[in-house]
């Protein structure tokens, strides 16, 4: 599975190209611009993800979809998606746990940042959007956010086996290893394993 990445937008989020087996995928597409324009190359995005429904990963969707990407999010963040864009267009598939997409990517819901946040996770890869970063932990402070449920869904994460490269919504790429280890809000936690 090869990953490509941009990050895009003023809050610098990460956006991913995914090609999964002839697939093409596009996670959290923070903007409709021309440095996304570039990055897609001229090629044909068949799914446009979304990891959770803030508007820093979502404002590039419905041009995609209007070039004929399907849009997949967590229905649990429709509240968000509608206060910041209210007359957006309906999405084509809502995501929940368990779902697998192509490349054999599987749907964790993991509530906590937002209601609908949700992780891919690859053969040996995970795309987490704002659920964890390289050293820290995303927000729970926004509406819909919940510490509780983001140590959960952290606790779950973290009790996956294997070694995974972690793609974060923002900042550099990480590991799960690494994480489990030095992450200063796991280790409070307790769930390093």
């Amino acid at each position: 599975m090869r990953v490509e990445t941009i990050c895009l937008g003023e809050l610098a989020t990460n956006c991913y190209l995914v090609d999964a087996g002839g697939t093409s995928i596009l996670i959290d597409p923070a903007q409709h611009c021309d440095a996304l324009t570039s990055f897609i190359a001229g090629r044909k995005i068949d799914l446009v993800v979304n990891t959770h429904g803030h508007f820093d990963h979502i404002g590039g969707d419905w041009d995609l979809q209007q070039q004929g990407a399907q849009l997949l999010i967590h229905k649990a963040d429709l509240p968000l998606v509608d206060r910041f864009y209210p007359d957006h267009p309906p999405f084509d598939r809502y995501l929940e746990d368990g779902d697998v997409l192509p490349g054999n990517l599987r749907v964790m819901h993991t509530p906590g940042h937002s209601p609908g946040s949700i992780v891919l996770i690859g053969e040996d890869l995970l795309f987490v959007g704002d659920l964890l970063f390289a050293g820290s932990i995303g927000r729970a402070d926004f509406p819909g956010g919940s510490m509780r449920q983001m140590n959960e869904s952290l606790t779950r994460l973290v009790a996956l086996k294997g070694e995974y490269q972690v793609y974060p919504g923002h900042g550099p790429a990480t590991s799960l290893g690494r994480e489990k280890r030095a992450n200063p809000y796991l280790l409070r936690l307790g769930v390093n394993r």
